[in-house]
């Protein structure tokens, strides 16, 4: 694994540390998809009741995020952002010795499984997604493939928001979403869209946008609203 060597470095530094319950390697390098020259992650969990800043520094060349918190918080955290249970679902336990991880992955695994996205957060990310759709629309009726396109690259994070919500599951951060296509149930050939939304020419990003829209819109229950031109 890339980086072998510096883990094990910086893990006998945190673990030398009495006031260290637990360490977890999170990101890329957790799931085994990183690339040369990636940063490290580690969540560090503290002894209960110690609070700690979080520290980013370069070490051998290479950027190491620190983040800290006790048992409790990085609990709390997860229950009030959901995006958290993704470090715990794709981290990798290098230190554990009260079971703090354990138990944080296992609440983590309960959250994610069940969690569903209430009826006025549905309509507020369709509310978010009706707006550049229709504009998409009119650019392409009007003939300007550059707008349109301007268009869907500058709200594909929305589309990435509708995506998960119409699929009940919490939106991974930004350098997870790839990863987890494969969560969510639709719509068919999500990976391909997602790529050809991102790699395509202008035309066909175009297109997957609009259809992305249209299937999310429907899955929460708002539909293509009235007055859009056809793509």
């Amino acid at each position: 694994m890339l980086y072998d060597g510096l883990l094990q470095r910086l893990l006998a530094e945190a673990t030398a540390d009495a006031e260290v319950v637990g360490v977890l390697l999170t990101g890329s390098l957790a799931r085994g998809d990183a690339l040369p020259g990636t940063d490290v992650d580690l969540r560090v969990i503290l002894a209960d009741g110690v609070e700690r800043a979080a520290v980013d520094e370069v070490r051998e060349g290479v950027m190491v995020e620190w983040g800290f918190a006790d048992e409790a918080k990085a609990r709390a955290a997860m229950e009030s952002n959901p995006m958290h249970v993704y470090a715990y679902l794709d981290g990798r336990v290098l230190y554990d010795p009260q079971g703090a991880l354990g138990r944080l992955r296992e609440r983590a695994v309960e959250r994610f499984e069940g969690y569903r996205v209430g009826a006025a957060e549905k309509a507020a990310i369709a509310a978010n997604l009706r707006y550049p759709a229709e504009k998409i629309r009119v650019a392409v009726a009007g003939g300007d493939l550059l707008k349109a396109a301007f268009v869907t690259g500058t709200t594909s994070w929305f589309l990435m928001e509708g995506l998960w919500a119409a699929n009940d599951r919490p939106l991974p951060p930004n350098s997870s979403v790839r990863p987890h296509l494969k969560d969510l149930a639709g719509p068919p050939e999500v990976e391909t869209l997602y790529r050809e939304l991102f790699l395509g020419n202008a035309e066909r990003r175009v297109e997957v946008a609009l259809s992305l829209y249209d299937w999310i819109l429907n899955e929460l229950g708002e539909g293509r609203p009235a007055g859009g031109s056809p793509g």
